[in-house]
């Protein structure tokens, strides 16, 4: 082309289609696919197997069939998102740096150093980096004790250009198995 302010028609649908995306993902909390959606579709379906657990309770009176049922609900209850759960995310998310990496200048560098910082139990923490993780709502690499790198997933939110997080959003299957939420909650079948 002679004049470089002229666009061909593919450079034209790319930077369409990255603007449309990066439109629709700053939307994305508020439509059914988003994350705040997400969430409510996950924990109601684990609150309706509770609810479901608990009337069938009512009509077994077999103390071993009773603890069974009792053992699953404990179960999914600790599916849920929790205060400790979201402290950590937080946490992260305070420290998000571009392209969703959290800054780990900035960060304490183990879980026990984070519960430390945030107050909390290192049990509850370290079952909060696993729950979140399963989830796909971050992602860590360890060095024995150490965190490496730990990214929010860009499903929840971004930080940085549009056109990166189009491309990034391809590339990072390996890193997050799924979107937030896309897990197999195998004690509600």
């Amino acid at each position: 082309m002679d004049n470089n302010n002229t666009k061909t028609k593919k450079d034209q649908k790319q930077d369409f289609k990255v603007k449309v995306g990066f439109q629709k993902f700053a939307f994305f909390s508020f439509d059914k696919e988003g994350y705040v959606m997400r969430l409510r579709q996950y924990e109601t379906t684990i609150r309706r197997k509770i609810k479901q657990l608990r009337e069938n309770k009512k009509e077994v009176s077999n103390t071993d069939t009773i603890a069974s049922i009792e053992k699953e609900i404990k179960s999914l209850k600790a599916k849920l998102l929790n205060n400790t759960d979201n402290a950590v995310l937080y946490y992260f998310i305070e420290h998000i740096d571009y392209n969703n990496k959290v800054d780990m200048d900035k960060v304490k560098k183990t879980q026990k150093a984070i519960a430390d910082e945030l107050c909390l139990d290192n049990a509850e923490v370290s079952r909060a980096f696993r729950k979140l993780k399963e989830l796909n709502i971050i992602s860590f690499t360890k060095s024995g004790h150490a965190l490496e790198k730990v990214r929010v997933s860009p499903f929840i939110l971004w930080r940085g250009k549009a056109i990166t997080h189009y491309n990034l959003m391809k590339e990072l299957k390996e890193e997050f198995a799924g979107t937030p939420f896309e897990t197999k909650l195998t004690a509600v079948a």
